[in-house]
């Protein structure tokens, strides 16, 4: 008679081989016995043998076990050998169907483990079992379902983590809550160790007395296979190491935070005495440190929150300004009144209808800036002096932003050889002139139409190009807006222009305006940016009523 299963070739599959010997079901591997030629199934049954692959004993259990349980009853046989643990992890599981075997004769001469023990307990048929040793918990575990043991060793097998922590009986092992691991682990310390982590309910502590990070490694992924969470370990080891250290901090990142394993250093007290001054120097560092990142961080979180209302309360004030140029709002937004003495104004350029409109919000206001692959988009004010919107906004309240503002000493109606702006370089909001950096990027450079910088006045509209850029220590040599002839003007053309820290292929001359914005890159240093007036047209001769209209 022939069993056969199709699926696995017989040359890669093991085969468990079950003969009859001295009244005993004898199970083991086959070996050196060659399969015949004209026989292409994996599983045999004949009158001398039965011959099973694994994989078809872990398909079929029900089949099998039924099997061996009528060959077994038919014989009269109550015992079964079985040559390795290997083949007892599956075939004892099997025994559960085998109601006739009643004794299991173990053969290798190694230790019970855990795993079989759980497979033994589980069967109601088996009375007794011969191994080489077993731990003693399992003893215990086996006694109470009757099975009685037989040990062949002299002594019964304990590992020295299971004597070091007084495992001896299945309880000890249940409800044990801290253990100790004095060694390096060795192989019967790691098996015992993870039958202990799949009996054990109440473990919080694991004590390790060296700081070796394979057997940490090791101890982690075991915890982590038995789902135990919430272990401390301790590691009582003066590990001064600091790759070893660099190691522990990973291990301890990878399953702190997810399984909740933390690993711990515990110095000794003779280590601490020996190394009392640098642990004080190290954490006072420590302290120290922190409170620096502390201040720190709390310096650019204000930095970072005033840079985002600086430049909300900018946007607000240009988004007012934008309302004030809106026609359907100009009498609401603009309360002055034409004086009774007043002649009465003609019909305004679109130019000066916008710088009545700005006038009635600043009478301070003498143009509008604009500079392309920027956010510099303003109107410009000039005040009494060049301090009063160093701290002051278009509203004239107070504010660190500033404004945008022309030097006093310039005429805002007759342009001076060199017309001055300035403005903060707040760079991190990006107000005022914090993007007039960007004019020193390749990507400004490399378009030439950011280099026609827009500003206007009430009494004309005019562009400027750009011909020279560059950053310079605090001085006050461009700041020149006037010369006694055209021989002192050159020199300042040729001085401004040789400072450049890129090429401009615009042509200036004596008989030019020049444009000058200037903001500070930091306390000491300056950023300036020159342009020539290439383009001019007037807005009207009546541009100056309208400052007297709003007086």
């Amino acid at each position: 008679m022939v069993l056969y299963n199709r699926r696995m070739n017989s040359d890669v599959m093991k085969k468990i081989v079950i003969e009859i010997s001295d009244n005993a079901l004898s199970f083991k591997y086959r070996t050196n016995k060659p399969v015949p030629d004209n026989l292409l199934n994996t599983n045999v049954i004949s009158n001398n043998e039965l011959v099973f692959s694994t994989e078809y004993i872990n398909d079929n259990y029900k089949i099998v076990g039924m099997f061996i349980n009528d060959l077994a009853k038919d014989k009269g046989i109550n015992t079964a050998v079985i040559s390795l643990n290997e083949i007892a992890e599956l075939i004892i599981p099997l025994m559960k169907k085998i109601e006739a075997i009643e004794y299991i004769f173990l053969n290798e001469d190694t230790n019970l483990s855990y795993s079989l023990c759980e497979a033994l307990v589980d069967n109601k048929h088996i009375k007794q079992i011969n191994c080489y040793a077993i731990p003693t918990f399992m003893i215990e575990i086996l006694d109470k379902k009757n099975i009685e043991v037989i040990s062949r060793s002299e002594v019964l097998f304990t590992s020295l983590f299971m004597q070091e922590n007084n495992l001896t009986s299945f309880s000890k092992i249940y409800y044990k809550s801290s253990i100790r691991i004095s060694d390096i682990l060795k192989n019967d310390d790691i098996e015992d160790l993870n039958s202990f982590l799949s009996i054990n309910k109440y473990l919080r502590t694991i004590h390790l007395e060296k700081g070796y990070v394979p057997d940490i490694e090791r101890v982690c992924s075991m915890l982590h296979a038995n789902r135990r969470k919430n272990i401390n370990i301790e590691i009582h080891d003066d590990i001064n190491d600091v790759d070893t250290i660099d190691k522990l901090k990973k291990i301890n990142k990878k399953y702190k935070s997810k399984y909740k394993i933390k690993l711990s250093l515990v110095y000794s007290k003779d280590y601490l005495e020996k190394n009392y001054l640098k642990q004080i120097i190290f954490t006072t560092l420590k302290l120290c440190s922190l409170i620096i990142f502390l201040i720190i961080g709390s310096i650019f979180g204000y930095i970072i929150f005033n840079n985002y209302q600086s430049e909300l309360k900018v946007n607000d004030i240009k988004d007012e300004i934008s309302k004030v140029m809106d026609e359907e709002s100009v009498k609401e937004l603009s309360p002055v009144e034409e004086p009774a003495s007043a002649e009465p104004i003609p019909e305004e350029q679109p130019a000066q209808a916008s710088y009545k409109k700005l006038l009635g919000k600043n009478s301070d206001t003498v143009g509008w800036l604009v500079v392309p692959g920027t956010k510099i988009d303003y109107p410009i004010v000039k005040g009494a002096d060049n301090s009063y919107y160093l701290g002051r906004n278009f509203n004239r309240e107070k504010d660190y932003n500033g404004w945008v503002f022309m030097d006093y000493r310039n005429d805002e109606r007759n342009l001076d050889s060199n017309t001055i702006i300035y403005g903060h370089n707040r760079y991190y909001s990006g107000v005022m002139f914090g993007t007039l950096n960007n004019v020193t990027k390749k990507k400004w450079l490399g378009n030439e139409a950011n280099q026609y910088i827009t500003f206007n006045t009430m009494y004309k509209s005019m562009t400027w190009k750009v011909f020279s850029i560059y950053s310079i220590d605090v001085t006050s040599d461009y700041l020149y807006i006037n010369f006694e002839n055209d021989e002192s003007y050159q020199n300042f053309i040729n001085l401004i222009r040789g400072r450049s820290n890129f090429q401009f292929n615009t042509n200036v001359t004596v008989n030019d305006k020049i444009l000058t914005l200037s903001t500070c890159l930091d306390n000491n240093k300056r950023l300036v940016v020159h342009s020539v007036l290439v383009d001019s047209s007037e807005n009207s001769e009546d541009a100056s009523k309208i400052q007297s209209y709003v007086g």
